[in-house]
């Protein structure tokens, strides 16, 4: 076991590579943006970009790998993205800019998937669950990381984009030397959406949410900052603690989950999140630290909605069935994640930048009051039937979710004695030949 895992050592390091670069370039841009005087919904278009850009590549990125490969892909990817980091000091377009952007995402969503399937391929059964663990850590570490890297500067110097391109052209390196033969690639099939809705209609809706937060939060986050008056290594902050409060709260949040009613975990993991940015609004600049826990606290809880969804559709799943309906989930996310920065930014435009903290009030509250609905609805799964809480990075892509250890067990259908035990414990299960999810 420790053999497979040290195997695996050359790939995470470039994924905390690209992870520093990516986190770095997301509050460059914001203090750039800031510093230029873009408008907030320049802003919000630009930063948009990104979220555009990995759900894009999320779809046509497998096709290029198929008939490429791993090695080969990474490394054009990883040039493509280091060539966009230094565009932006070229130019204050804010049309290159979010073109940029959506360049940016594409080969971020590219690069994600190679390590993500490679170290698919080099997990067992027995080290799925390590593997999947220090993947959370090291993509939201090195998140965090270079997001405190971009508080070093204004955004108006090149210093640290050269910073972010460099970081990201080094990540070829350890892909390229890592020993050991490229994997064979097949993405996973998705779900159809109204399958996914028949199964869960609480995951689909709140997952479309929380990628609609998540985008208001991190792409407008270092613009509301700065409209405050907080100084750049202030506004790097001010998401680093979003970072951080989801590090810190993503599994005692999840392990509860594991042991509640996971929609009554929603449920209040969405009320606390609603109420911890409803409080964030009413802070300033002056009260620097206040609100800095108060990022914290709202991050550690809105942030694991991501995976609580994941987990709460996984409770009415056969193991063979969950990464497909994954796939499905984090598309879904994708595509509130496109839409969830440039909406913040037109009302931060016409209303006011405290817009910021109201619409993510809104989009909680939204979540929890569906989830309570879900409630009254039907019935909850055994908690002794539940599947354990596995944390799923949010900055990857689908095919992280084949890293799951559940969804490494070999299918069960009707006729096994498993199935029937297992059908006794939650009659909600979704076996092929089961149709009622009501």
């Amino acid at each position: 076991m420790l053999r497979s895992l040290l195997s695996t050592w050359p790939l995470f390091f470039g994924l905390l590579l690209i992870m520093i670069g990516n986190g770095l370039l997301q509050i460059l841009l914001g203090l750039r943006a800031a510093a230029a005087e873009l408008s907030n919904i320049g802003t919000g278009f630009m930063m948009g970009g990104y979220f555009l850009g990995i759900f894009i590549g999320s779809l046509f990125v497998p096709r290029i790998l198929s008939n490429v490969g791993h090695i080969r892909t990474f490394g054009a990817l990883s040039a493509i993205a280091s060539a966009a980091a230094l565009i932006h000091v070229i130019t204050d377009n804010a049309g290159i800019w979010a073109g940029m952007r959506l360049l940016t995402g594409f080969t971020y969503a590219g690069m994600y998937i190679v390590v993500e399937s490679w170290l698919n391929e080099k997990a067992t059964n027995q080290t799925r669950g390590q593997i999947l663990s220090i993947y959370m850590v090291i993509t939201m570490g090195g998140m965090g990381l270079g997001q405190m890297l971009g508080g070093l500067d204004d955004g108006v110097t090149s210093f640290l984009f050269i910073i972010a391109s460099v970081f990201v052209s080094i990540a070829v390196v350890p892909i390229l030397v890592t020993a050991g033969q490229a994997p064979e690639f097949s993405a996973p099939e998705q779900v159809s959406l109204r399958r996914l809705y028949s199964i869960s209609p609480l995951a689909m809706v709140a997952m479309l949410f929380s990628g609609v937060s998540t985008a208001m939060t991190f792409g407008m986050g270092t613009a509301y900052a700065k409209s405050i008056g907080m100084t750049s290594s202030q506004a790097s902050l001010f998401l680093v603690a979003v970072t951080i409060g989801t590090m810190v709260l993503q599994y005692p949040v999840g392990r509860l989950s594991d042991i509640l009613d996971r929609r009554l975990v929603i449920f209040l993991v969405a009320i606390i999140s609603a109420l911890a940015a409803a409080a964030a609004a009413f802070f300033s600049a002056e009260q620097f630290w206040p609100l800095i826990i108060l990022m914290a606290l709202y991050g550690g809880f809105s942030m694991t909605i991501y995976s609580l969804c994941i987990a709460h559709a996984n409770d009415y799943l056969t193991p063979s069935q969950m990464v497909g309906t994954a796939s499905t989930l984090i598309m879904v996310n994708g595509i509130g994640a496109v839409v969830g920065s440039p909406l913040i930014a037109v009302f931060m435009e016409f209303v006011s930048n405290r817009a910021y903290f109201a619409g993510l009030v809104i989009v909680h509250i939204a979540t929890g009051v569906y989830a309570l609905a879900r409630m009254k609805a039907r019935a909850p799964v055994p908690a002794e039937a539940q599947g354990p809480f596995i944390a799923v990075p949010e900055a990857g892509t689908a095919i992280a979710a084949t890293l799951n250890p559940e969804a490494a067990w070999d299918d069960i259908t009707e006729d096994d004695d498993l199935a029937t035990a297992m059908l006794s414990a939650n009659p909600y299960l979704d076996f092929p030949a089961q149709t009622d999810n009501t």
